[in-house]
């Protein structure tokens, strides 16, 4: 019995470290994309860069949202560099939802999302449904 109990709490506790390194923000996403949801869930990895998780829901279709627009682009910033691509929201339409997985070698950024003609744009140009400043500690 004890050393089951022992088992527990070690587990608990490998848990709660585990989540306690990470930088979690919940937000909400700004108009043309109004009630929708966002959760950013930033930590140090393995490699020493830092994984970002992005997930969106309450997302109404790009097309909805504005004329002629199919994807949610999602930008990072990093201080005085220009805005770097890291990819399209994985949207699904049934569920109202996407997300997307990527990485920054810096612990500082900030994450912006657009609403974009294409799912590859050179810059951000499309109008803005988040952004969010993170700072992994």
């Amino acid at each position: 019995m004890r050393r089951t109990l022992s088992y527990l709490l070690s587990a608990l506790m490998m848990t709660s470290v585990a989540t306690g390194c990470a930088t979690k923000i919940e937000t909400t996403t700004t108009a043309p994309a109004l009630g929708s949801d966002a959760k950013i869930v930033a930590k140090k990895g393995k490699t020493g860069n830092y994984e970002i998780s992005i997930s969106i829901t309450n997302l109404a279709p790009a097309p909805r949202l504005e004329e002629g627009m199919t994807a949610f682009v999602v930008w990072v910033l990093q201080k005085d560099q220009p805005a770097v691509r890291a990819g399209a929201l994985d949207y699904d339409e049934k569920d109202r939802a996407g997300e997307l997985q990527v990485t920054s070698p810096d612990p500082s950024f900030t994450i912006l999302i657009t609403l974009e003609e294409t799912v590859q744009p050179s810059s951000p140009g499309g109008k803005k449904i988040l952004e969010q400043a993170v700072a992994v500690r």
